[in-house]
């Protein structure tokens, strides 16, 4: 039997392309690379220049506003604040979402599994200052739904102790946790798409077979889940560490909405600076300081770890 000839029409697309073919994919790829790190570009230039007021002022300055901002406790305090948002916003989102994916998947929920996932990617599809307003209604200390379904089921049992009645917690009111209260809006909000996310990487013909193959042979659910799920599963996790970190680090909607960065600057973070130096203080230098700054915390921990879970992923 004669094998029949088959032509190579990758080689052949690729030798009959054109130079103004080339130029049609390759000009809006131009086009972007020519905004993004233009644009960059003219921030770090801003950065040195000492514009403050309306009217642009493109004096060189030096390290003159780099200087001033890292001598100020708020741009300290939006440092702290930031780097709690990157661990503190995405471990537990991870965490929660692996062990919810986990049970719709293979646990005893698969019946109400349109039903759950329905309701936990809901949040997603809100906007943040809806999430935010939602929330801050919630967290009020007075009629807060917090506050008062806490004083509804307690101070019944307080009373009957003899003890004094609680008044609720302050939340979003007290320095020390409003960054704290901020972030579990960010997982609740998060924790549905990270849910999608790690089902998806569930769903592999080989992954179900060692599953099925583990669950014959006897092996409990906790150990097939750390044993045989999570290393399977490393590059969609390690993917999905990268997408919320990149969200932890943007953060804006939530503090602005919420707090607008208070109590003091108790729950600022840089990007809500960088609003607050540029559009009302007019210290337009600085501002675009501060962006710089975001983004070399980007390239610093985005960058390398999205280039390592690619690499992994791709094992």
């Amino acid at each position: 039997m004669t094998q029949r000839w088959r032509p190579n029409l990758r080689r052949s697309r690729r030798e009959s392309m054109t130079i103004p073919e080339l130029l049609v994919f390759l000009l809006p790829l131009l086009l972007f690379v020519i905004l993004l790190y233009g644009m960059l570009a003219w921030t770090v230039y801003v950065s040195f220049a000492d514009w403050r007021g309306v009217q642009p002022t493109y004096e060189f300055a030096g390290l003159k506003w780099y200087r001033t901002m890292f001598s100020l406790p708020r741009f300290q305090a939006d440092i702290v604040n930031n780097l709690r948002w990157l661990v503190l916003g995405v471990i537990p989102t991870v965490v929660l979402a692996l062990f919810i994916a986990y049970l719709l998947e293979i646990g005893s929920f698969k019946g109400i599994e349109t039903y759950t996932r329905t309701l936990i990617l809901y949040p997603v599809a809100m906007s943040f200052i809806v999430t935010g307003t939602i929330w801050s209604w919630m967290y009020q200390p007075d009629r807060g739904v917090l506050n008062t379904i806490l004083r509804g089921l307690v101070n019944p049992i307080r009373d009957g102790l003899g003890l004094d009645p609680v008044l609720g917690g302050r939340y979003i009111t007290n320095p020390d946790t409003v960054t704290y209260w901020l972030i579990v809006i960010f997982v609740w909000q998060y924790l549905g798409f990270a849910v999608i996310i790690l089902q998806s990487s569930f769903r592999t013909t080989e992954l179900q077979e060692m599953i099925e193959s583990a669950l014959v042979d006897g092996a409990s659910r906790f150990r097939i889940l750390w044993q045989i799920i999570v290393p399977n599963i490393r590059g969609g996790i390690l993917v999905l560490i990268s997408l919320l970190l990149i969200s932890a680090l943007k953060v804006f909607d939530i503090v602005y909405v919420v707090t607008f960065g208070g109590p003091g600057f108790a729950s600022d973070v840089l990007a809500f600076f960088m609003l607050i130096a540029t559009f009302q203080q007019h210290l337009v230098s600085m501002g675009a300081g501060l962006g710089v700054i975001i983004f070399l915390m980007a390239f610093i921990v985005v960058v390398p770890y999205t280039i390592y879970a690619f690499r992994k992923w791709f094992e």
